[in-house]
């Protein structure tokens, strides 16, 4: 594309060119086989993306010694044992035609005794991090001088795996970011006290394995600009390690921001704008002589043209899009926009996996692979498929099955696609939703799926269509508990509140404070209606991940919406309702009256009354998604790709 010559222009790193501007930056993946070395699934997965067209691949964080794994299945370098499997991972890589680099960390105390193979969790001092909170056992003198030989040691298998530069993580709260940091390093001894001090660790590891790997081999450094932490270190405390990186001779710096006590900033959530990151790289842009990599929620080619274009930075990395479609560079290079797997920046599949110890995986990208995986498969007998549901799970089923060859006929008795998961894309910073809608819509249409818009599932259509196969993907319903006074019809339904189909009154009450209670009370409050939110659990938005929760709180919390907890809702009034304070043991029954209208959101049921009765009468019945149990939309489309492909 001629307006993004930039971006897909080359750019020299050191002694090593690389084909385009598109980066892939490290994030874990639990992809590793349990020894830490590169299997099948590793070299498949960063293969792919080479084959995408990523100018440039930075593996996952890899371990510099056992103790300082984060993750069960951690690739790793802390042996000589472990080169050969990565050997053949930089081959298949060159092979397509990228660059890659492997980053090596410590994770220091943000980690915690289960991952660390039963070593001791260690820090510069003996301060829990604050999210993982395991208790670190203080370095002595003589084990940080040990460790940078280990890094150094790392560096150089590194080198001899056939990898193109090696990069050391000094972002995010890792232990190099801990010696850099007065919030984590408290040491009287060398390494501690004075910036210069504090900078020694991470100085003798770039002089060690520039003795070690030689001159001709490019080192980067990833540095968060800024910690967003009390305490830890700014923006001008880092432009001097960054000028200090490039005086040790380090070819490239990568800026992030945040460390795991600012957690909400370290995976960027929709609440925060593409490129929240580039400030901190553009500043030490202009104080430095060497390349910089910029991140933080990149989804759109134009925008990474601008900050290259603009001078903010060289690079830029496009982190969960890149495991959301592989192919992401050269399909924008070839013109093939509709094709484009869209991420939502759910952190679904990816971070939570993680958080899960499983590995990653993509909503909207199920197998991690293209779409064309799907579909290379073709179906050996042709059948007649009828999908019930055009939500995102009937959706992805209908065109995989179409792609593969069957003939699909997809059932939606809504005036358009996008089912309950539309309205999801209504409230403040859930745009991204609607662009993997608008992806599988298009697929749908690309492969020929018959799509019937404004058509009721019914039992007489399905035997006038006659299929050979039926997917129930029919969704969920509000779900409707036993509380007295509770009558639907005189309660608001928040997917019809977000559609603009029912309208509040000024002064509303949501009850119901899960993802889709608190997200509605975010949409209203942004209109300026007085909003009070009820709910039984002790959180607001309980099910919503760590890097999106504290964003919507805070924008609650903004809007003046009032968050009621642990209240369990007694009966429901005209205006309101009666509920207990579950803190209170006295059982005392509260009122919370005088509103002008209620929004019911106390959960969601499965709705399917297709399946029983079609069981008899259709040769192949499928239930999937929340028409089999309701949950979260990654159970949806991971289950539609299955019947898809078994059909």
């Amino acid at each position: 594309m001629s307006n993004l010559k930039n971006l897909f222009s080359p750019f020299r790193i050191g002694n090593m060119e690389v084909r385009n501007r598109f980066v892939m930056p490290p994030m874990g993946t639990n992809l590793a086989e349990p020894d830490g070395t590169a299997g099948e699934k590793l070299l498949k997965y960063y293969t792919e993306r080479a084959k995408g067209g990523f100018g440039l691949i930075i593996t996952e964080c890899s371990a510099v010694s056992k103790n300082g794994r984060s993750l069960i299945q951690e690739c790793g370098m802390w042996d000589d044992s472990l080169i050969p499997s990565y050997q053949k991972l930089t081959a298949a890589v060159h092979a397509e035609g990228a660059k890659i680099a492997m980053q090596l960390r410590h994770c220091g105390r943000e980690t915690e005794p289960k991952y660390t193979g039963g070593g001791d969790v260690v820090a510069p001092s003996a301060i829990p991090c604050p999210a993982c909170q395991s208790m670190p056992k203080e370095l002595s003198t003589e084990e940080v001088y040990e460790l940078i030989q280990t890094f150094s040691d790392a560096a150089l298998r590194v080198k001899k795996a056939g990898f193109d530069a090696v990069e050391f993580h000094a972002s995010h709260g890792y232990l190099i970011a801990q010696f850099l940091s007065e919030h984590a390093n408290k040491r009287t001894d060398e390494f501690g006290g004075s910036l210069a001090n504090r900078m020694r660790f991470l100085r003798e590891i770039l002089r060690e394995t520039k003795r070690k790997v030689g001159d001709d081999f490019p080192i980067f450094i990833r540095l968060s600009g800024t910690e967003m932490i009390t305490g830890g270190r700014g923006l001008q405390e880092t432009k001097a390690v960054a000028m200090m990186c490039e005086e040790e001779g380090a070819a490239l710096l990568h800026i992030s921001i945040s460390t795991y006590g600012s957690l909400k900033y370290c995976i960027g959530s929709t609440y925060l704008e593409p490129g929240y990151e580039t400030a901190a790289a553009a500043a030490i842009k202009k104080i430095v002589n060497i390349p910089i990599i910029t991140v933080g929620r990149y989804l759109d080619p134009e925008i990474a043209e601008a900050v290259i274009t603009d001078g903010s930075a060289d690079l830029v990395a496009f982190g969960r899009q890149s495991i959301c479609d592989p192919h992401f560079p050269k399909k924008i290079q070839e013109g093939r926009e509709d094709d484009i797997i869209r991420c939502m920046h759910c952190n679904q599949g990816c971070i939570m996996h993680l958080f899960s110890d499983e590995p990653i995986s993509c909503v909207v990208n199920p197998f991690n692979g293209t779409e064309e995986e799907y579909i290379a498969n073709k179906a050996a007998v042709k059948k007649h498929v009828v999908v019930i549901g055009g939500g995102p799970g009937g959706m992805q089923a209908a065109w995989i099955a179409a792609g593969r060859g069957h003939q699909v006929d997809l059932i939606e008795k809504a005036d358009r696609l996008g089912g309950a998961f539309l309205a999801a894309a209504y409230p403040p910073a859930k745009q991204p939703i609607a662009r993997a809608l608008g992806y599988w819509e298009k697929q749908c249409r690309k492969y020929g799926v018959n799509i019937r818009l404004n058509t009721e599932a019914t039992t007489a259509l399905i035997a006038e269509l006659a299929p050979d196969v039926v997917i129930v993907a029919s969704g969920s319903t509000n779900l409707t508990p036993p509380i007295k006074g509770l009558d639907p019809a005189k309660l608001l339904n928040p997917c019809d509140v977000l559609f603009g189909k029912q309208v509040t009154g000024h002064k509303v009450l949501v009850a119901g404070g899960g993802l889709i209670g608190a997200e509605t009370a975010d949409f209203l409050a942004e209109q300026k209606r007085d909003v009070t939110i009820i709910e039984m659990k002790k959180e607001i938005a309980e099910d919503l991940d760590p890097y999106g929760k504290p964003m919507l709180i805070d924008a609650l919390k903004a809007s003046g919406v009032k968050m009621l907890t642990s209240a369990a809702i007694q009966e429901f009034l005209d205006d309101g309702v009666l509920y207990k304070d579950l803190t209170d043991k006295k059982e005392t029954v509260y009122e919370l009256s005088g509103f002008d209208s209620v929004v019911l959101a106390l959960g969601t049921r499965k709705y399917d009354p297709f399946s029983e009765e079609l069981k008899d009468k259709v040769k192949e019945v499928y239930v999937i998604g929340d028409a089999k149990k309701a949950g979260k939309v990654y159970a949806a489309t991971h289950e539609s790709v299955e019947v898809a492909m078994m059909i």
